[in-house]
């Protein structure tokens, strides 16, 4: 299965790079958010390669919704995480596929093709970028830390995203909305930041990454602490060192 994920970001991958910085006519869903033709045509991609390789799997995609019978074993994709980015041109987004088995991550693969950075994960085998292995940082305090935030696009969740920016504004080294949770939470996993705060976000703008965090050493909880479970959507991500001092921070 982690062959046939890594060989589905890359080909999806592929196809992002072709369309990045080309005009391509978007389409705005039900939630604001937008959709374009690579986001469709990297969708299909990663669905026939799922189906070729392993044809009893159900897949879960952005773009498709549930596809298959029920399974032991779901595919969660979101073929292009950061759409707005990569539809002004900035290259901070990336083509995200977990696999879960019994609704637990048991693989993660998420890829930037325009730095040709691959992130990925195995349950109990670790976590690596481009293929040597990585883990979280080691810095222990949150004034020394990067910590990035991702929201939905909801009242509520900007709401919520707005307070937790000013409570953080003076606690931390330095924060950034950067638009592409998938990808931030595989800089979280490599040690690039040291936190990622998700707000309202679905299933899959994180589940490609949650794995990354797990095998690197880091740490995910809800907000009050709890350990994370598929169904969060509120949760903080970090290298470990600093997660105390986020949730304290937050509710602060």
């Amino acid at each position: 299965m982690i062959e046939t994920a890594i060989k589905a970001a890359k080909l999806a991958g592929e196809k992002l790079e072709y369309y990045f910085e080309t005009i391509l006519e978007k389409v705005e869903k039900e939630d604001k958010s937008f959709v374009t033709k690579a986001d469709t045509e990297a969708d299909e991609i990663i669905i026939n390669l799922i189906k070729e390789n392993h044809p009893g799997h159900q897949i879960l995609t952005e773009e498709n919704g549930l596809i298959g019978k029920e399974s032991e074993f779901t595919w969660v994709i979101d073929p292009l995480d950061g759409t707005l980015n990569f539809t002004r041109g900035i290259p901070i987004f990336s083509t995200s596929i977990a696999v879960l088995q019994n609704n637990i991550p048991v693989i993660s693969v998420v890829y930037n093709p325009i730095t040709n950075s691959l992130y990925s994960a195995e349950k109990g085998k670790g976590a690596t970028w481009n293929g040597e292995k990585m883990s979280v940082s080691d810095i222990e305090s949150t004034k020394d830390s990067i910590v990035s935030m991702g929201r939905a696009r909801d009242g509520e969740s900007k709401a919520k995203t707005l307070d937790i920016y000013n409570k953080f504004y003076h606690n931390l080294k330095s924060q950034r909305v950067l638009g592409s949770a998938a990808l931030e939470l595989a800089w979280v996993a490599s040690g690039r930041l040291e936190g990622f705060i998700s707000i309202g976000l679905k299933g899959w703008d994180c589940f490609g990454g949650v794995l990354l965090i797990e095998e690197a050493g880091g740490k995910l909880t809800d907000f009050s602490g709890k350990g994370w479970t598929n169904s969060c959507t509120d949760f903080v991500a970090s290298n470990g060192n600093i997660h105390q001092e986020l949730l304290d921070i937050i509710n602060s």
